[in-house]
């Protein structure tokens, strides 16, 4: 048996290594092509099988981590930027993609180099064609990364916490979003006691190191509660203070981006303006928590005035959640969005049961079950990735390509 043939048997177990490189392709001589530039490239941590690009996804959901490179095959898609929507939902933003089909267009090549896309290859593939494609981008390609996702309280006991962990398990664990929450509270919030983590002090470890921060580094630094979704934080003493370089706290958050799909900012309890500041600039969406008090619509306000100021712009809405049961006195949720303004605003229900034995116990919400509070998460993250038509928030980036590709 030649070198070629051994090397063609390999991945023919159940277990996947494709750290390096994951290939689906949809014939016998693009499989064979892919396999030759794996050998000639001496790739180490590959999977390589046939499949169309719904098989692609279904591989990806398996995995902890997505590959550094990745080739999927469109061929005989008949929406080929909505399966790559799809993709792009389960891929790490770091990923490089790169696409082969069959269809010779100078359009899709755009919209996909566009949507993020590496390169586009036509059939028939060769080794050199695919050399050049992973190792080169093109400047026409668009840069891929995630988004940050700020939480604030308007005052303590809101509940900050409770919907930010909540959002980041859902989003990890039922959409299969590469998640990193980051706990910004240097000396330690309540996400871990919630999530059942104990902290390794990864934060101000990243905040601390002066070297470019690299994927190997995150890896080590992040505690990793499921496949999507990773925990960084640190506890440190009380009264210890901490000095960390003025934009810092934004490197490493543009930095997660890059490897994440979404980077959940808790900045519940900060005292710390700098932080605050730097976690509003880099962030697309915050989220300010409030309750019915009339002290926590001041506060509410207030935080939105500082918020509208960041020079990124961001998507802002409230979150009014009924923490205490209802007694007479509590500002009404319509007195309350008039009051403000907002038409962007989300009322989370008063479950206390649910919520106590989930925090105690360091589990998901009611375990999966339909519960109001439950439902709300579930509403408030379809509104965040897109899935909802009356979300308030902005279009996720594949949201154009697919609208303008379903008028041709």
């Amino acid at each position: 048996m030649s070198a070629l043939k051994s090397f063609l048997q390999i991945n023919s177990g159940n277990a996947i290594n494709a750290e390096d490189l994951l290939a689906v392709v949809s014939d016998r001589d693009s499989e064979t092509a892919v396999r030759r530039l794996i050998v000639d490239q001496s790739i180490a941590n590959t999977h390589v099988q046939r499949g169309t690009i719904v098989d692609a996804i279904e591989l990806l959901q398996k995995l902890d981590h997505s590959p550094k490179q990745l080739i999927v095959d469109v061929s005989g898609s008949e929406m080929p930027l909505s399966d790559l929507a799809r993709l792009s939902e389960i891929c790490e933003p770091s990923v490089a993609v790169v696409v082969v089909g069959d269809r010779n267009d100078v359009d899709l090549y755009r919209s996909l180099l566009g949507a993020g896309v590496q390169d586009y290859l036509f059939k028939p593939l060769s080794v050199g064609l695919l050399q050049r494609a992973l190792a080169a981008r093109d400047p026409a390609a668009a840069v891929r990364t995630g988004r940050a996702v700020s939480f604030v309280g308007a005052r303590g006991g809101v509940g900050t916490t409770t919907i930010a962990v909540a959002l980041a398990r859902h989003l990890a664990d039922a959409t299969h979003r590469h998640i990193a929450y980051v706990d910004l509270n240097l000396h330690g919030g309540a996400a871990n006691s919630m999530l059942g983590l104990v902290t390794n002090n990864g934060l101000t470890e990243l905040l601390h190191n002066a070297q470019p921060v690299d994927a190997p580094l995150i890896n080590r630094m992040l505690v990793q509660k499921s496949n999507h979704l990773r925990v960084l934080s640190s506890e440190l003493p009380y009264g210890d203070e901490f000095a960390y370089r003025p934009g810092a706290v934004s490197e490493l958050i543009n930095t997660l981006k890059r490897h994440f799909h979404y980077v959940m900012l808790d900045l519940s309890g900060l005292g710390d303006s700098r932080i605050v500041e730097e976690a509003l600039d880099a962030s697309a969406f915050v989220y300010i928590t409030s309750d019915r008090s009339v002290h926590a619509a001041r506060e509410t306000a207030r935080w939105l005035r500082f918020a509208e100021d960041r020079d990124g712009d961001p998507t802002i809405s409230l979150l009014l959640n009924n923490p205490h049961e209802s007694v007479a006195g509590r500002v009404d949720a319509a007195d309350f969005k008039r009051a403000l303004g907002r038409a962007s605003m989300y009322e989370l229900p008063y479950e206390p049961k649910t919520l106590a034995a989930a925090e105690n116990l360091g589990e998901p919400i009611a375990a999966g079950k339909p519960t109001p509070f439950a439902t709300a998460i579930v509403d408030l993250a379809n509104t965040l990735t897109g899935r909802s038509e009356s979300t308030p928030s902005k279009q996720p980036w594949y949201a154009r390509l697919i609208g303008n590709r379903s008028r041709t």
